[in-house]
């Protein structure tokens, strides 16, 4: 069926995943344990980062989680903040963060506004982060609907930011397309009866998509071929 509208996750779909929060992960883990080795360590394990690779597991929290859930899951390991203060000190630290564009996003995302197509971002990212990183490339404006998971919806898996972008778009939420590079943005798709695509520029495999049969792409690059072979020209 032909897509009307497209859905975008944000980090690992729009921006490369390890490119963009790897450096900022190892970064907070170091300023957070202040030369304490042991914590650098607890606090990597928590986070799903390994210190030597400088790299974010594929069950991290960081992947799938929101910036609170960061918060609450290294909380009792620093007993010097408060949740207040931690998850300000990870708001601003993350909305400085210069994401790693998959593509030239300005572009990309022109040509799919140009074929007719209305383009929404659905992150578990806090949404004024989002904006700061969409902002600082160039294509806030591009999208005509953006949530975080402190926009009123909700976070993934949950549907509620697919909903809410369903009632924005008007359209049946057969006739739009959710993309994504977790099983959780593809679930939350599902559950709102959208159409689902994957790509691999996250850190989720091939493999971690077989089970709920959805197309997978390496990267939204191939994102207007596919279209087109679907009867949308980008």
């Amino acid at each position: 069926m032909r897509a009307e509208a497209i859905l975008f996750d944000k980090d690992g779909t729009l921006f490369d995943f390890q490119k963009t929060w790897a450096p900022w992960t190892g970064e907070v883990i170091c300023a957070l344990a202040d030369g304490d080795p042991g914590l650098r360590a607890a606090l990597a394990e928590a986070w799903g980062y390994d210190m030597e690779t400088g790299r974010i597991s594929s069950g991290s929290i960081v992947v799938a989680g929101a910036v609170c859930d960061l918060a609450e899951a290294v909380l009792p390991l620093l007993p010097e903040h408060d949740r207040d203060s931690l998850l300000a000190h990870l708001l601003s630290t993350s909305a400085r963060v210069e994401g790693v564009e998959v593509v030239a996003l300005v572009g990309f995302l022109a040509g799919l506004a140009e074929s007719g197509l209305q383009l929404g971002l659905a992150t578990n990212d806090a949404e004024s982060v989002a904006r700061a990183q969409l902002r600082r490339v160039g294509v806030e404006a591009a999208f005509d609907f953006i949530a975080g998971y402190d926009s009123g919806h909700g976070g993934k898996p949950a549907p509620g930011m697919c909903l809410a972008f369903v009632a924005h778009t008007g359209l049946p939420p057969e006739r739009i397309l959710m993309v994504g590079d977790s099983p959780h943005d593809i679930m939350a798709g599902r559950a709102a009866g959208m159409q689902t695509l994957a790509v691999l520029s996250g850190v989720a495999g091939r493999e971690d998509f077989a089970a709920l049969g959805t197309p997978v792409l390496p990267d939204i690059s191939h994102l207007p071929a596919w279209l087109r072979s679907r009867g949308v020209d980008p």
